[in-house]
């Protein structure tokens, strides 16, 4: 009975033992970063780069096509029409997985040096967070 009248005491430790950790147990500055996926591309010289190697692609197939165009049919044409979109299709994710694994890769590096433990892209943040976007960019390079 008398460990009874110590109860709201002993409650009273613990719960304030359990602030304290919540507290003091949280790593000092934030801990959530921020990208803006839309910026890293648009100024990325990396994606600028691997951008013109789709468009000189482009224009490769272009005149590829407009020069084998010796008596073929509407049907041959548009069979290779259409193969050389397959092909700068095909070309053109091959480099968006590459932009993408290099973008992950410099998030990850980022998130590491500043001790980040989430990084998310900015539309889905309202409030908070560090924008982390100029030091993916510059690792891009």
């Amino acid at each position: 009975m008398t460990f009874l009248k110590y109860l709201p005491w002993i409650l009273v430790v613990l719960v304030g033992a359990a602030l304290a950790w919540v507290l003091f147990a949280q790593p000092m500055g934030p801990n959530i970063g921020t990208i803006s996926l839309g910026r890293i591309i648009d100024e990325s010289p990396r994606a600028q780069e691997l951008n013109q190697m789709l468009s000189d692609r482009y224009e490769e197939l272009i005149t590829q096509l407009n020069t084998e165009q010796d008596e073929e049919t509407p049907e041959e044409r548009a069979v290779r029409e259409r193969e050389a979109y397959s092909q700068y299709l095909a070309y053109r994710q091959e480099l968006e997985v590459k932009l993408q694994k290099e973008v992950d890769e410099a998030v990850r590096n980022v998130a590491q040096d500043k001790n980040l433990r989430i990084v998310v892209d900015d539309d889905v943040v309202r409030y908070g967070g560090t924008d982390v976007s100029d030091e993916v960019i510059a690792r891009l390079r």
